[in-house]
């Protein structure tokens, strides 16, 4: 007698792979959490993984290293998501290069650099930190600084298009600009130190990068800060001195 047998029935992981993806998500919260609040050398894999309520060995299954952990943290505070998708080929970056002018190339630029860096700076302040006690995260930094240096070059050969000039001094001019202009470290000074709105932030550095690429351009005012530079004291009128103080 021939038994006929049932289809085995497939095996769907779906749901295991999603809360996979929840616990990972969790434990880069709470890497960031924990590094921006205590530092980088003060947080264990153990801390995460108790912040994350994850065991500490599936931490280290997803991310192999503080270090990578730290890594992944930071890439995904640039990019906003864990896509596997080049920051160079996300929407707000393809808007910079459809700016029909400089000016609305860097415009555009400015906002995704905005987005970005209210996401990453505290991460990347943490990082800044730890790579000066810890060569593995100094190693990191340099690393992440050459990627924005690579990033300025893609967007500079974009705004050399457009201001009719291919020559490649006038390219890596034009790159070292914005790398400097848009750094993390003038986004810290101007809106962490001294309060600026994002949209103070956006306008000057877009105003800031025009003025120095293009020096004929009327330069526009400065926008207001949000709160009152710090106070002057009130100037004295120099004192004058006769000899007979100094015998």
């Amino acid at each position: 007698m021939t038994v006929s047998r049932q289809p085995r029935r497939r095996y769907d992981a779906t749901g295991r792979q999603a809360q996979a993806r929840e616990n990972r998500a969790r434990a880069i919260g709470a890497a960031t959490e924990l590094f921006v609040r205590q530092g980088f050398a003060a947080t264990s894999m153990a801390q995460i993984a108790a912040a994350a309520g994850v065991s500490t060995p599936t931490v280290f299954a997803y991310f192999s290293s503080k270090i990578n952990l730290l890594r992944v943290a930071v890439d995904e505070a640039v990019t906003g998501d864990d896509e596997p998708v080049a920051l160079h080929e996300r929407p707000a970056m393809r808007a910079v290069h459809d700016g029909a002018t400089a000016g609305e190339v860097l415009g555009a630029f400015a906002v995704a650099a905005t987005e970005i860096a209210q996401r990453a700076f505290p991460l990347l302040s943490a990082l800044r930190r730890a790579a000066d006690v810890d060569p593995q995260a100094g190693e990191l930094a340099r690393d992440l600084e050459h990627q924005r240096l690579t990033g300025a070059g893609i967007v500079a050969a974009t705004v050399a298009d457009r201001l009719g000039t291919a020559a490649a001094d006038d390219v890596e001019r034009i790159r070292d600009t914005l790398w400097t202009i848009f750094s993390p470290d003038v986004y810290g000074l101007l809106v962490r130190e001294r309060g600026w709105s994002h949209d103070a932030y956006r306008e000057w550095v877009t105003d800031a990068a025009l003025g120095a690429l293009t020096p004929d351009r009327p330069r526009t005012t400065r926008p207001r800060t949000t709160q009152p530079p710090a106070t002057q004291p009130p100037a004295t009128e120099p004192r004058s001195t006769s000899r007979a103080e100094f015998d």
